[in-house]
């Protein structure tokens, strides 16, 4: 792994300027805690998707519950996302954030129909930043594949370790959506594996 610049993180910063533009959207159009708000906004509503308003697998992605919801997924957004962007640089980055995000929005949305849950709303940035936890996962998994070190091993373990204290939280707390972010976890090691081969 190269040295890290954040400096030229200008994808992170532009996802996280859309996702307050969405936010101050969100306030003044009834309220970032109005179900009905972000429902009208762009909320994931499972059935509604497969019904054909296919544009709820990328706003669901920028609308959030409230400014703690917010908060928490902007730094997410905010740390993990300058190291990916460096290392995969603008394009492939952008690329894969919204590849995690949409995929795991989608495949959500059919298993959640397909079990007979297809009205529950969905919303925030935690399934693609999960995406992005998946692209280190693939980078860090290449290093350990290629090297074979101690180092590598070492990383390898602890981003294995942050991704089980993350579902460690999330089965703690049922109002955050496992299956989304193991969703957008799975989409971001799979598009990285691809992004990393044709660096």
């Amino acid at each position: 792994m190269t040295n890290f610049k954040p400096k030229q993180a200008y994808g992170t910063y532009l996802l996280i300027a859309i996702n307050l533009i969405f936010f101050i959207v969100e306030s003044n159009s009834g309220g970032s805690e109005n179900l009905e708000t972000l429902y009208q906004l762009g909320a994931l509503v499972p059935q509604e998707v497969l019904l054909g308003e296919w544009w709820r697998l990328l706003t669901a992605n920028f609308l959030h519950f409230g400014w703690v919801h917010l908060t928490s997924n902007l730094l997410g957004l905010f740390f993990i996302g300058r190291f990916v962007e460096f290392f995969l640089g603008f394009s492939r980055y952008l690329i894969a954030y919204l590849f995690s995000g949409v995929g795991s929005m989608l495949t959500f949305s059919i298993l959640t129909v397909q079990l007979g849950d297809s009205q529950q709303l969905l919303v925030g940035a935690s399934a693609a930043i999960m995406g992005l936890v998946g692209v280190i996962s693939a980078i860090s998994f290449c290093d350990w594949k290629k090297e074979k070190s101690r180092l590598a091993t070492r990383r390898l373990t602890f981003i294995l370790f942050i991704i089980g204290l993350q579902f460690v939280f999330d089965f703690a707390n049922p109002q955050v959506s496992f299956l989304s972010h193991f969703l957008g976890l799975l989409f971001g090691f799979i598009i990285g594996i691809v992004l990393l081969i044709k660096l």
